[in-house]
């Protein structure tokens, strides 16, 4: 039996999405269906129960299902913290509804110009990022700016760093995950990402890069412990085992808090990370609670990056900059590096 209770409920309430990101494939499924604003409720609270302190509504582009608030306004009602990845299309047309609701916002942006993070994402959708950035700020936000880097972008990151530093918002990097032809990140390319480790508001868990540099997950000696520390709820109200990318095994859901002490789920769990789809894994969004799991030199890697965090998104004096972020765009990708 795990000695900790799971960190993060991981909540896909749709998989539907209006961009085409080319490191996802969610937008090709076809599925339709939207998580009911009353089973979730129940699960939320369940979760809680649980232990779980953090619920991730994600999809798909969460923004598309109508009852979002709804369901953020639940999970502060038993206590838990909200976070949220949008593409930001959506958002300024939702943005007063969603405002107090979230405790991490994230738009995401792979560029620091139109042309390069409209091609990756599959449509036009930079104006709307700039434009968020400002109603966010506008609201009493303070979002985050999330780059997934690759080789194909890696040059966009000493922009989107200076960016981030104008505007006193947290840039966090994350490496891409191996998918739709992209190849893991050389050694040669970890390496320039963490010289900017020590910039201003710019978040790189170098853990994930110890990963990444020993060829990420190995099931002979797995470090995942995604299911320790991710519950994974489908929107057809599903718990999925051992997470949504790579799932061997789904129950549906009656009780969450039953079912997270079955045999079933115990049995799972002490595989996680030892399945042959496992191979290789650096999934972030499972390691970055996983690395909390075990002491030691991913445990101390990732802390060190959280410290970060929190002085810059919390602790600095200075508060978020009010300047439009099409004029901090404009003027540092217009200036000679």
């Amino acid at each position: 039996m795990a000695l900790l209770r799971p960190l993060l409920l991981q909540y896909y309430i749709t998989e539907q999405c209006n961009c085409r990101c080319r490191v996802c494939d969610i937008w090709r499924k076809g599925r339709t269906d939207n998580a009911a604003l009353a089973v979730v409720v129940r699960r939320l609270n369940e979760a809680r129960r649980l232990g779980v302190r953090f619920v991730d509504f994600t999809g798909g582009e969460p923004l598309l299902h109508p009852q979002l608030p709804a369901m953020l306004r639940a999970a502060q009602a038993c206590g838990l913290k909200t976070t949220l990845t949008t593409n930001a299309l959506l958002y300024p047309l939702r943005c007063k509804e969603l405002a107090g609701l979230v405790h991490f916002l994230h738009f995401s942006l792979d560029g620091a110009d139109a042309e390069v993070h409209n091609r990756l994402r599959g449509a036009q959708v930079f104006d709307s990022v700039l434009h968020s950035l400002d109603l966010a700020r506008s609201c009493g936000e303070r979002p985050d700016i999330t780059f997934t880097v690759g080789r194909h972008n890696l040059n966009q990151l000493p922009l989107l760093s200076r960016i981030a530093g104008e505007l006193r918002l947290i840039l966090i990097v994350n490496p891409v995950f191996r998918h739709q032809g992209y190849q893991p990140l050389s050694e040669q390319e970890l390496s320039y990402i963490e010289g900017f480790v020590t910039r201003p508001y710019v978040y790189i868990n170098t853990a994930l890069h110890r990963l990444l540099r020993q060829g990420g997950n190995q099931i002979a000696l797995p470090r995942c412990r995604a299911m320790d520390s991710v519950l994974v709820i489908s929107p057809d109200n599903r718990l999925l085992a051992p997470c949504y990318h790579f799932v061997q095994e789904a129950q549906q859901i009656t009780d969450l808090e039953d079912l997270y002490h079955s045999n079933w789920f115990r049995a799972l769990r002490e595989r996680q990370g030892a399945f042959p789809a496992c191979a290789g894994c650096s999934l972030n969004c499972y390691f970055d609670p996983s690395f909390h799991y075990q002491l030691d030199r991913f445990f101390f890697d990732s802390l060190a990056a959280k410290f970060r965090y929190v002085r810059y998104k919390y602790l600095s004096p200075l508060a978020a900059s009010s300047k439009p972020a099409a004029t901090v765009f404009h003027q540092i990708t217009n200036e000679k590096c």
